[in-house]
C-alpha cells in the first residue's frame, strides 16, 4: 500500500458514507462489552510521577479565547509555557474532571446507572465518539525540559506522567518530521496517538473515520488551552510513522502516532538543532521504549477496512506537499441564490465564562434537548463565529497565518428566534447566512438520523460540518483522510466550548444518513460532503443530574 494510491481512500470515503444503503461489514458484529478494553493506558514497571495539581482558579474568559483564536496565528506572539502550565493543559485537555449521570429519556442511562465495570460515565474536557477517549498522550522530553530527558506518557487516571525510557530523542523526531524549521526550535515535543482498539471493539470498521475526528477535538483542547496561556501550540501532520512507532515500542497495527505538537516549553529556547548538519548518531537510533502496558481486553480483532485505511496513510519518504498546496484541498465556496441574511456580530457580553470553567461544564445534551426555549439567533452567531475560528489554525500543512480552511459549516435550522426554518450556508467571510432552501425540516432530520439518542423535532440547529473528501486525498494522498477529519473534530470541539460558554446543549453524532443531507443541502455534483453533525439548542430545565466533581 502506498500514500499516494488513493483509490483505498476513495473506496473506504465511499464505504463511510453510503453505509446506509450498502451496510459496513462485518454485518453481524456485535461489541463485547464484557472484554472491553480499559478506560485507561497502563504501563507497568515505571516510574509514575506525579504532575502538579495546583492549577490557577481561572485564565481567561471565552471571549478572550475566540478573539486569540480568531487572530491570524502569524500575528501573535508566543509566551513559552512553564512546567505547572503543561500539567494544567494535560489535565483540562485529557484528564478526568468529574463523575457524571444524567437522567433522561435515553436508553444509556439505565445501565450507567449500574456502575459495573464495563459501564463508565466519566466528564472530560475534550469530546470524543462514544465516549471511548482512543487517544494518548506521549511527551518526548529533550535536554532543555523541567525533567529528566526521555519519553513520557500522560497517565489520565492518575494525573501523572509514565516514565517509559530515558535520553534526547530529539533527533529522531526531528528526522522522522524531515527537519521540519518549527521542530528544530525546541527538543520537546507532544506524541498524539490513537489506540485503535480502544474504538474499534465498538466501531470496527467506522473505527478510522472516528478516531481521526477523536485527533482533531483533543489538537483544538490543546490549543485552546495553551491560548489560556498566551501561547500557540501548531500541529504538525507530516512525518514518518514508523519510526516513531518503533521509539514509543509499539505495534503499528495497534497504536500509531497521527500528530506531533512542538512545545513552546521552558523559560529560553534551546539552541536550534541542525538536523542536516547533524545526523542521530547510533546510540540516540538505539534509544527506544521497552515496557509494556496492561490490556484488558482477552480478544483482539482487526477489520480489514480499518487496517487497510490506516496503511495505506502512512508516509515513508515521500516529501512534504508545499503550504500553498492546501488551497487546492479547500471546499467549494459556494452560496445559493441571491438571500443573505447578515447575523449579529459575535456578543462577546455572552462570553465573559471562564475557560477551565467552560472546560469542566462541556458535555453532551443527550435527550435533553427542548423546542420550549429557541436558540437565540446571537448564540448560533457565536457558534457559528467559534466554528470558523477552529478552523484558523497553522500546521506544517498549511499557510503561516492559519489558511486556508479545510472545512466550512451548513445550518440546517430548526427553533432559531428570527430565522425561518431550512437550509442554510455559512459565510464566515461576512458572518452570514446563505438561504438554500427555506423548509419544515423536523420530519426529515429524525427520518435520516438512526440512532435514538436525540429527538430531532426539539433541537435549536444542527450544523453539518463539511469538507471535500476528494480533493483532499488528490493533494495529500490517504494521510489526507485524517488531516480533514482532524479539523472536522476541531470544529466540532469549538462549537462544544461555545454551547458550554452560553449555557446551551450541544452534542456531536455520526449516526445520519450523509446521502441525503448532502442532497438536502444543494451539495449533489460537488466533491462536498456532510462529514460529521453537532446539534445544538436549549435544554430542558429541572433534569435529575449526579455529577460530581474531582476538581
Amino acid at each position: 500500500m502506498h500514500n499516494r494510491d488513493i483509490s483505498i481512500g476513495k473506496d473506504y470515503a465511499h464505504a463511510i458514507f453510503n453505509r446506509v444503503s450498502e451496510p459496513l461489514p462485518p454485518f453481524d458484529f456485535k461489541p463485547d462489552w464484557s472484554d472491553r478494553p480499559s478506560f485507561y493506558k497502563f504501563y507497568q514497571d515505571v516510574e509514575r510521577i506525579a504532575l502538579p495539581f495546583d492549577f490557577p482558579t481561572q485564565l481567561i474568559t471565552m471571549a478572550d479565547v475566540l478573539a486569540r483564536l480568531s487572530t491570524s496565528p502569524a500575528e501573535k506572539d508566543v509566551a513559552r509555557l512553564s512546567f505547572d502550565d503543561l500539567a494544567a493543559i494535560l489535565y483540562y485537555a485529557h484528564g478526568v474532571l468529574a463523575r457524571r449521570l444524567r437522567i433522561n429519556w435515553n436508553i444509556a442511562p439505565r445501565t450507567l446507572a449500574i456502575y459495573d465495570l464495563y459501564n463508565h460515565n466519566e466528564a472530560r474536557g475534550t469530546a470524543s465518539g462514544g465516549g471511548l477517549y482512543p487517544t494518548e498522550i506521549y511527551w518526548a522530553c529533550g535536554s532543555s525540559g523541567p525533567l529528566l530527558p526521555g519519553l513520557y506518557h500522560y497517565d489520565n487516571a492518575h494525573h501523572a506522567v509514565e516514565r517509559l525510557c530515558t535520553g534526547d530523542m530529539t533527533g529522531q523526531i526531528q528526522e522522522a518530521l524531515f527537519a521540519y524549521p518549527d521542530a528544530l526550535q525546541t527538543d520537546q515535543f507532544l506524541l498524539i496517538s490513537l489506540n485503535i482498539w480502544k474504538n474499534a471493539f465498538k466501531y470496527n470498521n467506522f473505527g478510522y473515520h472516528v478516531i481521526t475526528q477523536d485527533l482533531g477535538a483533543l489538537l483544538y483542547s490543546l490549543r485552546c488551552l495553551a491560548a489560556g496561556f498566551d501561547s500557540e501550540l501548531q500541529p504538525l501532520f507530516w512525518y514518518q510513522e514508523k519510526g516513531l512507532t518503533q521509539l514509543l515500542g509499539l505495534d503499528i497495527d495497534d497504536e500509531s502516532v497521527f500528530a506531533i505538537v512542538p512545545l513552546p516549553l521552558g523559560s529560553s529556547a534551546p539552541a536550534p538543532v541542525l538536523h542536516d548538519k547533524k545526523r542521530p548518531s547510533r546510540s540516540e537510533h538505539d534509544l527506544r521504549v521497552q515496557k509494556t502496558y496492561w490490556q484488558r481486553s482477552q480478544v483482539l480483532q482487526t477489520f480489514d477496512l480499518h487496517q487497510g485505511m490506516h496503511a495505506a496513510a502512512m508516509i515513508d519518504d515521500e516529501p512534504r506537499p508545499q503550504r500553498q498546496e492546501a488551497y487546492k484541498a479547500s471546499p467549494d465556496n459556494i452560496t445559493w441564490g441571491s438571500e443573505q441574511f447578515l447575523l449579529p456580530p459575535p456578543d462577546m457580553a455572552r462570553l465573559q465564562a471562564d475557560l477551565l470553567t467552560t472546560m469542566k461544564q462541556r458535555c453532551s445534551s443527550f435527550g435533553n434537548f427542548s423546542s420550549h426555549q429557541p436558540l437565540a439567533l446571537e448564540e448560533l452567531s457565536l457558534m457559528l463565529a467559534f466554528g470558523a475560528s477552529a478552523c484558523n489554525y497553522t500546521s506544517d500543512l498549511k499557510m503561516p497565518d492559519g489558511s486556508p480552511h479545510l472545512t466550512r459549516q451548513i445550518v440546517f435550522v430548526n427553533h432559531v428566534q428570527g430565522l425561518e426554518r431550512g437550509f442554510y450556508a455559512y459565510d464566515r467571510q461576512d458572518h452570514s447566512l446563505w438561504t438554500i432552501h427555506n423548509k419544515d425540516l423536523r420530519l426529515f432530520l429524525q427520518e435520516n438520523y438512526f440512532l435514538q439518542n436525540y429527538n430531532l423535532a426539539e433541537i435549536g440547529a444542527l450544523i453539518a460540518v463539511v469538507g471535500s473528501v476528494d480533493k483532499i486525498l488528490e493533494v495529500y494522498g490517504n494521510r489526507g483522510y485524517r488531516v480533514l477529519n482532524a479539523e472536522v473534530g476541531m470544529v466540532a470541539q469549538s462549537i462544544y466550548m461555545a454551547a458550554s460558554a452560553l449555557s446551551c446543549g450541544c452534542g456531536a453524532a455520526l449516526g445520519f444518513n450523509n446521502m441525503a443531507l448532502n442532497e438536502a443541502a444543494g451539495l449533489t455534483g460537488t466533491d462536498d460532503r456532510a462529514i460529521l453533525i453537532v446539534i445544538v439548542g436549549h435544554e430542558r430545565q429541572h433534569v435529575g443530574n449526579f455529577d460530581y466533581r474531582l476538581v
